[in-house]
């Protein structure tokens, strides 16, 4: 006869077990959770609105202290600024539990929710670029993500002058003016 350990109520469930698997009766993210028959749409709530813009608008840096001790004793505290992890809306999409995609039809369907996305579309671009300036982010990764996710170009500009055309394109030119002109026919 095999006897089986009968789970207490007072244990938190595991997220997972000792494989990496999730288990049964895994309370994480529950509230979000799509039952049989149900569209993710319809677990749209006003309140992420709200979380949405609360998730973005964390301040962007935070201050560290770097200690100097000299023969055991605490010498001097040099600030250093950080930055914060960078708000996305992958991250954000995970932590409600539901997907960007959810998150775009949200935007598409909810007008409310379309602005408070907006909006954090414009914080992050605003912390992007202050902690690019700042020098706290990768040069070059902060390109590519104003490039990429915030429709910033980069421009360059190039000067032409075309001052010297010498006598045998000037006819050229004439010519094909001359047929475009004409509908094509030649003289």
């Amino acid at each position: 006869m095999s006897q089986t350990k009968k789970k207490s109520q007072a244990e938190p469930t595991k997220k997972r077990n000792e494989r990496g698997q999730f288990v049964k009766g895994n309370e994480i993210g529950k509230e979000t959770r799509v039952k049989k028959g149900e569209t993710l749409s319809l677990k749209y709530k006003e309140e992420y609105c709200t979380k949405l813009l609360e998730y973005f608008s964390k301040p962007s840096t935070r201050v560290e202290y770097k200690k100097t001790y000299v023969k055991g004793e605490l010498s001097s505290e040099t600030p250093i600024l950080l930055p914060e992890e960078y708000p996305t809306f992958e991250l954000f999409a995970a932590s409600i539990g539901v997907s960007v995609r959810v998150l775009a039809d949200w935007r598409d369907k909810y007008p409310q929710f379309a602005d408070a996305y907006a909006r954090a579309k414009e914080i992050q671009l605003g912390k992007l670029t202050s902690c690019a300036v700042m020098g706290l982010y990768n040069p070059l990764y902060a390109k590519f993500e104003a490039v990429n996710n915030h429709n910033q170009k980069d421009k360059s500009e190039v000067e032409t002058n075309v001052s010297a055309v010498d006598e045998r394109t000037l006819a050229l030119i004439q010519r094909v003016e001359a047929r475009l002109s004409n509908g094509g026919q030649k003289d």
